[in-house]
């Protein structure tokens, strides 16, 4: 079920890519697109049709100026992306096109604002200013405390909009914030590998969403069920505090290999993945090393930790009631894909998805609590989605599509954590 996450596509060189059926060369359109070859890197050896309907405001693909990178046909794919083809759903419908429509309408600016730039600067000074403090007056528990918090927010407030390329239409601005992702010990190249190329074109795609595939925690009705999942609504929210520690080093690896996520990555993303390395060796020497060589102490490994458990657990609460609640949709009802009736990429969308809060909790949590608004239009800047949200919000109901809202936080995870025990509790669903 999950070969086709898995495995290269044997159809393409690392430097081809799809789009709508037609096979063209990555490595030349790189230098004329218009945010850079970089942006481009990952989706080498991959179908990006999804991506793009995703990730441009614009409702057809541009043929007339892709043409001169116009290779060939793509053939029909094989192997266990057979049974699928190369999506799981339909693609640029009169639906999405009519949504796309109204926002444009609705945040003509797409990008960063003010707003945006002056919560940066803050949030990376003061981020900044507690690791200096830390090493020159002493460690406490509740300075790492705070620093997990903001390292959290930089991952959600800044390095996430970054990385989508929401904060500028000027490529190299959201590769420079995007790489503050690398300063709180992650990667922008993995991150974008696993949240842009795998989790927004496949939510809740059993096999092909890494972040509802694997055994240790069941978060889809098609995971085989095992003993262990009767506790995972108690044990999950143990694990997320981990989350960094996992990062920080086993990423290392993934790196090396060029492997992420259990898919191979794109040879045209090397230079990046070497880079990569050399800013983790940077982070673990700033943040681990530097720490214990002036303070030498069991308080200060457990300050450390501290951190890493506030941080994680804020990033990790965030994200896994974001797809998994009461009701969420499994895209796949059943292992036989060849079953399978492809719905609406945007439909999907947001029955996969909930959104929680407002505003403010939006500040906090770099509008990811606006997670249906989010995954429909992942390259708008988080602090537009107060606005986007009543658009989306009527055209579900013009659609007939379930819109999932949760007033406050509490009765999100609450929800998140009855789906948990369901599926850990019940072997086999539907």
């Amino acid at each position: 079920l999950g070969g086709s996450a898995t495995m290269a596509d044997p159809r393409l060189k690392q430097n081809e890519v799809i789009l709508e059926g037609w096979v063209y060369d990555l490595d030349a359109f790189g230098s004329k697109h218009p945010g850079g070859a970089g942006a481009l890197n990952m989706f080498g050896g991959s179908d990006a049709t999804t991506h793009y309907y995703m990730l441009h405001p614009h409702q057809q693909i541009r043929t007339k100026a892709l043409e001169p990178f116009k290779l060939r046909k793509a053939e029909s794919p094989t192997g266990p992306k057979a049974e699928l083809g190369d999506s799981a759903f339909l693609l640029n419908t009169q639906a999405y096109q009519d949504l796309k429509q109204r926002v444009r309408k609705a945040i003509p600016y797409q990008f960063a604002t003010w707003e945006w730039y002056v919560k940066a600067v803050a949030i990376m000074g003061l981020s900044a200013y507690l690791e200096y403090d830390s090493v020159a007056s002493g460690f406490a528990f509740w300075k790492s405390a705070i620093l997990g918090v903001l390292m959290a927010m930089i991952g959600l407030c800044i390095q996430h909009d970054a990385n989508h390329g929401a904060v500028s239409p000027k490529g190299w601005v959201n590769r420079v914030w995007g790489f503050t992702q690398d300063w709180i010990g992650g990667s922008a190249l993995l991150w974008k590998h696993h949240h842009v190329l795998m989790h927004h074109a496949e939510t809740n795609v059993e096999g092909d969403d890494p972040d509802i595939t694997g055994e240790l925690i069941r978060f889809n009705k098609l995971t085989t069920w095992k003993g262990h999942h009767k506790w995972q609504a108690f044990y999950t929210w143990f694990l997320l505090p981990l989350l960094p520690l996992s990062w920080h080093f086993k990423e290392i690896y993934d790196l090396s290999v060029m492997r992420h996520c259990d898919r191979k990555m794109s040879s045209m993303a090397r230079q990046e993945a070497l880079f990569a390395l050399a800013f983790r060796f940077v982070f673990i020497f700033r943040f681990y090393a530097i720490p214990l060589y002036f303070h030498p102490s069991l308080h200060t490994a457990a300050c450390i930790l501290t951190c890493l458990g506030v941080g994680g657990a804020y990033l990790g609460v965030n994200f896994v009631i974001s797809h998994n609640f009461e009701g969420a949709k499994s895209v796949l009802n059943t292992a036989d894909r060849a079953k399978h009736t492809r719905r609406d990429w945007a439909f999907d969308q947001v029955e996969t998805s909930s959104t929680v809060g407002g505003r403010i909790l939006g500040f906090f949590h770099g509008g990811l609590n606006y997670q249906i608004e989010h995954h429909l239009f992942p390259r708008i800047s988080h602090v537009h989605y107060h606005k986007l949200q009543p658009v989306v919000q009527q055209w579900c109901l013009d659609n007939k599509i379930k819109y999932t809202y949760y007033k406050s936080l509490p009765e999100n995870i609450a929800s998140c954590y009855k789906h948990l025990s369901m599926l850990g509790n019940a072997k086999q669903i539907g």
